[in-house]
């Protein structure tokens, strides 16, 4: 996971249609929240349009926002940090109405996520460190939330709760262990991808410390696909780029 930094121009339909449902929501909510929770529409044609979704993809360099896979190949979906119509702090919870309807269009609350991600593991699981803490409906703060699940559009310190020990993903803080199961960070099929892609760099690496033994040409393609690794761009950046430390000197021009 790394830092994701949004454009700050909006997308329109969030700006129109998705202000215009929010206030619709927040309305029915203060005119009767018995009958709200019955008639609740979230409609994924506003928070999930195209231009909303290729805005994220753009911002999130076509990779999940959680375990940084790349969707160039795959469908994944724009979903909510904070669930949309209820949470649960933990899967055998039943779900808790409403979750944050008042943000179910809100552009820092959308990212594009990896099928795996979102609908095998995180869904609507949201743990708060202090549950007492969560805002529950439209006049609630939610700054006052700690949320278990790092956030990485608003987090800048993320390395300081996730590492690395080759595909191996650890929790150095419980955020970032709660953080891995939520998101099923550590789920088999994403260590093989880490693996492999180690083995990518391992490649490399020996043409880089050999690099007598290269054409010159072979050598600054192998420096060039190393810094392409470790670019935002790279799939997984953040694991490589801890990978790479000792290797400062080998990559440098």
């Amino acid at each position: 996971m790394i830092k994701i930094n949004k454009p700050n121009n909006v997308p329109k339909v969030l700006l129109t249609s998705g202000a215009d449902e929010t206030k619709k929501n927040c309305d029915a909510f203060d005119a009767n929240q018995s009958l709200f929770l019955k008639n609740l529409t979230i409609k994924s044609n506003i928070y999930g349009h195209q231009t909303v979704k290729k805005s994220l993809l753009v911002a999130q360099n076509n990779k999940c926002c959680f375990c940084e896979k790349s969707q160039v190949d795959e469908y994944g979906d724009v979903e909510h940090f904070r669930p949309k119509k209820g949470y649960n702090s933990i899967k055998s919870q039943k779900l808790i109405k409403p979750g944050y309807y008042w943000l179910a269009y809100d552009w820092n609350n959308l990212f594009f996520v990896c099928n795996a991600c979102n609908r095998s593991h995180k869904s609507n699981l949201f743990p708060l460190i202090n549950e007492n803490k969560r805002a529950k409906n439209h006049s609630h703060n939610i700054d006052i939330e700690a949320p278990y699940l790092i956030n990485p559009g608003l987090e800048t310190d993320i390395e300081t709760h996730l590492d690395f020990n080759a595909g191996q993903i650890i929790g150095l803080t419980e955020r970032g262990k709660r953080t891995i199961k939520i998101c099923g960070l550590d789920r088999s099929s994403l260590n093989d991808k880490r693996l492999k892609h180690i083995s990518d760099v391992e490649a490399r690496i020996i043409i880089l410390s050999q690099a007598d033994k290269y054409p010159l040409a072979t050598v600054e393609k192998a420096r060039q696909d190393i810094r392409n690794y470790m670019s935002p761009a790279g799939e997984f950046s953040a694991m490589i780029n801890v990978y790479l430390r000792p290797y400062n000197i080998v990559i440098t021009p």
